[in-house]
């Protein structure tokens, strides 16, 4: 089985040539687009390359598949003990040089720019980081400040923090639909 990370899909010849896609799939068709691999397609769907190649036959080289192909992405069905493993371990918040901010009145007071690192349980595909105004107490009003696709158990964003910032940064973890949400950490960043 081949892992190569930088093979892309080829432009086909001829559309004879663009083998059909398998006739039963339990899962979700997708449509080959030109900067995939079968690494990254495994990667964006959580699954791994070897169940692609399993759920569609049709595939003879794994190093070869064809701009507009269409091929099974299999389902991925989790452990019954997938939620509960699934963790954010810690939520902390760093000086570019990667220090420890301070804390006063149990607020982290905020550079320019910050990184917000998250560690998991697990590795995770997709890492939301939101920050929440003070004084409300409904998610609705938070707002996204970055997303990592880090495929790793370690996800960080590097964060740009506008003057006079005040709330809570937390941090949303996924893998497939299953996902975890960290505590809150009360921010500021005055002037």
């Amino acid at each position: 089985m081949s892992d190569e990370k930088n093979t892309r899909a080829m432009h086909p010849v001829s559309p004879a040539q663009v083998p059909r896609p398998p006739k039963k799939c339990d899962g979700q068709f997708y449509t080959v687009r030109p900067t995939d691999t079968l690494f990254s397609i495994a990667r964006k769907f959580s699954v791994t390359v070897e169940a692609i190649l399993a759920a569609n036959p049709q595939i003879v080289n794994p190093n070869i598949i064809f701009v507009g192909q269409v091929i099974c992405i299999p389902e991925v069905l989790p452990e019954p003990n997938d939620v509960a493993e699934l963790r954010v371990l810690t939520l902390r918040i760093l000086s570019e040089d990667r220090e420890p901010l301070p804390v006063v009145d149990g607020a982290v007071q905020l550079n320019a720019r910050v990184i917000v690192r998250a560690t998991f349980s697990r590795p995770v595909f997709r890492a939301f980081f939101f920050l929440e105004p003070t004084g409300t107490e409904t998610c609705e009003l938070a707002r996204l400040i970055g997303i990592d696709c880090p495929g790793e158990k370690v996800a960080e964003i590097l964060w740009q923090v506008p003057a006079g910032t005040l709330g809570r940064v937390f941090v949303v973890g996924c893998i497939n639909s299953r996902c975890a949400k960290s505590e809150e950490i009360l921010v500021v960043r005055n002037g």
